[in-house]
């Protein structure tokens, strides 16, 4: 972030040293600088957002995965799966580079939902690293959810051996 405003602050300042800039120029570079500032303010204060998974997506589990995944099969018109995504949402932001977050919408991709056996939503798969898959139907409260998220996080149980 540094070196992109030092860039910047270097280029206006040459310009500025020889002179070679209309009063129009120096304002059109300090709208990119401002512009550029704002692009990495955005970014920083980005909210991570689970993954939409759409009709030509693949989703396969069985092996190990390189972190835990929660998947949520909910449609538009369901209720309670509305009532879900808030807190989808909130766990996806709060376990965020540790746990991967995904939607599908049954109705948008329903050949997932049959692959993974989805007769009713909301369902959600809860997959460990290993790959190994357990599955709520229905509504699950925040409490509830954030404790089968706990569930597959793995732990660190060996033990710790301190460098000399």
């Amino acid at each position: 972030m540094k070196t992109i405003k030092l860039l910047v602050c270097a280029v206006l300042l040459s310009s500025a040293m020889i002179g070679c800039g209309s009063r129009s120029a120096q304002n059109g570079e300090a709208e990119n600088t401002n512009a550029v500032e704002k692009t990495e303010e955005e970014i920083a204060n980005a909210v991570p957002k689970p993954i939409e998974l759409g009709p030509n997506d693949i989703l396969e589990f069985g092996e190990p995965q390189p972190m835990p995944i929660v998947v949520d099969f909910s449609a538009s018109w369901c209720g309670p799966c509305r009532q879900m995504h808030p807190i989808f949402d909130k766990l996806a932001k709060k376990y965020h580079g540790k746990v991967q977050f995904i939607y599908v919408d049954i109705d948008k991709a329903p050949q997932l939902a049959k692959q993974y056996g989805v007769e009713a939503v909301p369902t959600l798969l809860f997959v460990n690293k290993k790959g190994e898959i357990d599955r709520n139907i229905g509504f699950m409260s925040e409490d509830a959810m954030e404790a089968a998220v706990q569930s597959i996080m793995p732990t660190d149980t060996a033990p710790r051996i301190e460098p000399r």
